[in-house]
């Protein structure tokens, strides 16, 4: 078993990259459910739905109700980008000081979505269409989905997605995997090339069985089904502070 995961998990990058794709797919399966199919975490999809909308000449809140959700995204994006100029000088600890900070304001962000979903959901404020009343709720989702992309664009893996699941995902892990078989390439080319494949297979694979197994809870449980990965969210957030402390440790150790 510990060989098995050794060879899936091949480093705590690995786990990172990987529960967030796991975490991420439960998310956006209960957003598509109960937020009038708005993935929070692909802004393509809210486009599409956006323009359609506005193309059938609705001019109400459901008809921009998507395209709100980009704007949102845009607004969280600039202000992260404000905080990084404006904290451009606070030097973190170890390389895991940044990611053990992330994870743990996305443990609170998870929780507080769990929460507040479901009561929403339980009092009927989630209701057939959008209204305004949602949308605090699709704030604290985008949010949280923002820092899981940019825990899994720079998660520290040699193959960073920038999201869980993109087009490109798809493309580069058959092409990868259609290239180990080259045998025109040099050996070590080709582990190399079956490696990054494998690699992006791992991130659709934890994706859509998390997706899938929130999709089967959650007519039962509703917003409650992602209590399962807060619990990996937690758990994993856990073992970057440990990671963050041995470095700190090795760190004192050399000096």
């Amino acid at each position: 078993m510990k060989k098995i995961h050794s060879l899936i998990y091949r480093s705590m990058n690995h786990e990172i990259h990987y529960a967030m794709s796991f975490i991420g797919g439960g998310v956006e399966i209960i957003s598509f459910i109960y937020l009038y199919k708005a993935l929070i975490g692909f802004m393509t999809s809210n486009l599409i739905f956006g323009i359609n909308t506005l193309a059938n000449g609705k001019f109400d809140f459901i008809s921009i109700y998507h395209i709100l959700i980009i704007v949102i995204w845009m607004l969280i994006a600039a202000v992260h980008q404000i905080m990084i100029i404006k904290f451009q000088q606070l030097k973190m600890k170890t390389p895991w000081h940044c990611y053990a900070i992330a994870l743990t304001i996305n443990c609170f962000l998870l929780g507080s979505f769990i929460i507040l979903g479901q009561r929403m959901l339980t009092s009927g404020a989630i209701g057939a269409e959008p209204t305004p009343v949602v949308i605090p709720l699709v704030i604290n989702g985008l949010i949280f989905m923002y820092i899981q992309n940019f825990l899994i664009k720079s998660g520290g893996t040699n193959h960073p997605t920038t999201t869980s699941v993109v087009t490109t995902v798809y493309i580069l892990m058959v092409t990868k995997i259609v290239a180990y078989f080259n045998k025109e390439h040099s050996q070590s080319d080709r582990k190399a090339s079956l490696d990054e494949g494998t690699h992006y297979l791992m991130v659709l694979l934890h994706f859509s069985i998390g997706a899938f197994i929130i999709a089967k809870l959650s007519d039962a449980f509703g917003f409650y089904s992602l209590g399962l990965m807060l619990l990996v969210l937690i758990f994993i957030t856990f073992k970057t502070w440990r990671a963050h402390k041995t470095s700190l440790r090795d760190d004192v150790i050399k000096e």
